[in-house]
């Protein structure tokens, strides 16, 4: 490992100027600085542009008017009472049956006599009424009473669907730094050894073989 000083650096660049090229560092011991450029590569990136989105679309209910009978009144009856009609009728009745009698009288002669007498039987006319038509009732139907009205009614409810977009995405290209610049020393007609400096280069930096 070595350090090479900026004192070092001035003296080498003083003998740059002062000796012609062709005497330039002598020997096994003299390296070149070598400037090796950052490294780039292109990176490919998705960036969200949009995200998804839920679109509702809403069909609204259909309606329409139908017309239907309705009952106003429903069928009833009415009871029409029919009093019953009597008529008088004469009739000839049985008083007193047929019967003998057991008479006891006294003659022209001044005696007494008995005898059985036939008494026919007694009847009597005698009026009465009867039921010509009983009582009844008849019923008298009244129809039921109906109108038409309109009334809407719901031919289709309402629904709603959901359009669903996806999200969009869009590939943008970018320079990245892979590798920073970096510097490293290479002996002057040497040995193909390598030396690498870090940030700084001539200018005090660190090198390492």
């Amino acid at each position: 490992m070595r350090y090479i000083g900026l004192v070092g650096v001035s003296v080498a660049a003083l003998f740059a100027t002062s000796l012609p090229a062709a005497a330039g560092c002598q020997g096994s011991g003299c390296y070149q600085q070598v400037v090796h450029p950052p490294v780039y590569a292109t990176e490919h990136q998705q960036y969200l542009v949009a995200p998804e989105r839920r679109i509702a679309h809403r069909t609204p209910a259909e309606y329409q008017t139908v017309h239907e009978e309705v009952l106003v009144q429903p069928e009833r009856q009415i009871p029409h009472h029919i009093p019953a009609e009597y008529s008088t009728v004469a009739e000839t009745v049985l008083v007193a049956p047929a019967s003998r009698q057991w008479q006891v009288s006294v003659d022209a002669y001044g005696r007494t006599v008995g005898c059985w007498v036939d008494v026919p039987a007694q009847y009597a006319t005698r009026h009465r009424q009867v039921v010509v038509r009983p009582a009844s009732v008849e019923y008298e139907t009244i129809p039921a009473v109906t109108r038409t009205r309109p009334r809407i009614v719901q031919t289709r409810p309402a629904s709603v669907e959901v359009e669903v977009q996806p999200a969009q995405y869009e590939t943008v290209a970018r320079r990245v730094q892979v590798a920073p610049a970096s510097a490293s020393w290479q002996p002057i007609g040497g040995r193909s050894a390598r030396r690498s400096c870090g940030n700084g280069g001539l200018f005090g930096s660190y090198c390492g073989e």
